[in-house]
């Protein structure tokens, strides 16, 4: 027996087609569930005894003579996604006692190559600086359906998808046409489900049609016809998404928040229902937050880390901030049938064909449930473009010190294009860019008990909504 090492190839192009999703990102920098691809072959590897990873991200500086002389050598590309983690355990093992070459493949593609010694995959390697591609290899075959191979658009979309990360122990399950929602949360999925079927006729356009809801003891699920689209966040959070089709995105999406069928209310039941939704729904789940184990440590950080004493503090700043603001712009006292969750997740585009489609809604049991602020749908398209929540659900971002000891955000990437855009649209249909951002900031601090499984993300979305918060009292 002999010990593999794992040679990850990771300087490969990706196709034009693939770049419209990852950008300028190789296949191992890939996020999916807050991990980039190279990551998790990290953790396998680590976890298969007598095996080694190397990264190859330059072939022409590789120089294969450099590697331990005494191994069995696995040269996989990184477009070769494992979607059995068990079955490759199980190759690993079987090929460090390899005495041929071997190629690593399914009926269509070849994923790697074996090689039983360091000669061998020298040799190797000098022909594949000439063909850039695995072809020519013509050694007898481990044949293995354990591989995704990630240059096929609609394959790369399929597997995206399957690494669905939803909340309420969600899953998703289908084929190259549908897809199951399933979920333990019953109420959620059959008032998701009720949402199309109570919806005007002129609204369901912009949905994606639920059908064949099912019911078990413990679980409800409904299918879904599957897009040959991804949704916004994973093109967002990949560089993908440039400010000329952020506009495009943008025009579509504000002509969906005029299309939608709105009612007068009295000035009394509109401020009655904004405080309900931007006022008692932070203070309900402010207090579930302070119920869970992980909120000592964490208001202990927002004491010696922040210019705030405690979670309270910041939130009685909201509300000076809210009462401030809601005091100077008067909204016209109407609401509209909502999405209620519209951001880059549950947002599916097709930049081709100019497509937006919109899933995951917050749900209906009856017409009642349809009706909601006009503002909430904007906010939630603004926590995606000026609060990057979809880059804390991929795990880039990071929290350090600044000069002062105090906690410093650092989100990776620059927005301030984006928000200068967003903030151009908003004006343009009468939207106020301040209470975008103030109903934007409640977002986040409801949110802190829901995400409490990862205090790391919730401490940034702590300091995220002081951020914002800061920005409002400069505009203020």
């Amino acid at each position: 027996m002999s010990n593999v090492i794992i040679i990850y190839d990771d300087h490969q192009k990706t196709p034009s087609r693939i770049k419209s999703i990852l950008g300028e990102k190789s296949f191992g920098e890939m996020i999916l569930k807050r991990q980039s691809m190279f990551t998790r072959m990290k953790k396998i590897s680590n976890s298969i005894p007598n095996t080694e990873l190397i990264r190859l991200k330059d072939l022409e500086s590789f120089d294969p003579a450099t590697l331990p002389p005494n191994a069995i050598y696995l040269h996989l590309l990184s477009s070769s996604a494992i979607v059995s983690q068990e079955e490759f355990i199980l190759i690993i093992k079987k090929i460090a006692y390899a005495k041929d070459n071997l190629t690593l493949r399914d009926a269509n593609t070849i994923y790697g190559g074996i090689f039983k010694n360091r000669s061998e995959y020298i040799s190797f390697i000098k022909e594949y600086k000439n063909q850039d591609s695995l072809n020519f290899l013509t050694t007898d075959a481990i044949l293995t359906n354990c591989f995704a191979d990630l240059t096929n658009y609609n394959t790369l979309l399929m597997y995206i998808s399957s690494g669905f990360d939803a909340r309420y122990f969600n899953s998703l399950h289908g084929d190259s046409y549908t897809v199951t929602k399933r979920s333990s949360d019953k109420k959620k999925m059959k008032m998701e489900y009720n949402y199309y079927w109570l919806l005007p006729e002129s609204m369901k356009m912009w949905m994606v049609m639920p059908y064949n809801l099912q019911e078990g003891p413990d679980w409800a699920s409904y299918t879904m016809e599957r897009m040959p689209m991804t949704d916004i966040a994973i093109r967002w959070t990949h560089g993908a998404v440039n400010n000329e089709e952020l506009k495009n995105i943008l025009e579509k999406t504000f002509y969906f928040f005029s299309q939608r069928t709105e009612r007068k209310v009295s000035k009394e039941a509109y401020q009655k229902n904004a405080e309900k939704l931007y006022i008692t729904k932070i203070d309900d789940r402010i207090a579930d937050f302070k119920k869970q184990p992980e909120y000592k440590k964490i208001s202990e950080l927002i004491e010696v880390g922040t210019d705030y004493n405690n979670i309270d503090d910041i939130i009685t700043h909201y509300k000076d901030l809210y009462r401030r603001i809601t005091k100077k712009i008067k909204n016209a006292p109407k609401s509209v049938i909502g999405h209620g969750d519209v951001f880059f997740a549950n947002m599916l585009y097709s930049k081709e064909l100019g497509l937006l489609r919109l899933i995951d809604p917050k749900g209906a049991l009856t017409k009642d449930d349809l009706w909601m602020d006009p503002y909430y749908d904007i906010a939630k398209l603004s926590h995606s473009i000026c609060g990057n929540y979809d880059f804390f659900n991929t795990g880039s971002y990071s929290i350090d010190y600044d000069k002062n000891l105090k906690f410093k955000l650092n989100v990776f990437t620059d927005n301030s294009k984006a928000k200068e855009l967003f903030k151009s649209y908003l004006e343009k249909n009468g939207y106020s860019y301040t209470l975008t951002r103030l109903y934007e900031a409640s977002l986040f601090l409801s949110m802190l008990p829901l995400h409490i499984d990862n205090p790391h993300k919730v401490f940034g979305f702590i300091l995220n909504a002081i951020s914002i918060l800061e920005e409002i009292e400069q505009n203020v």
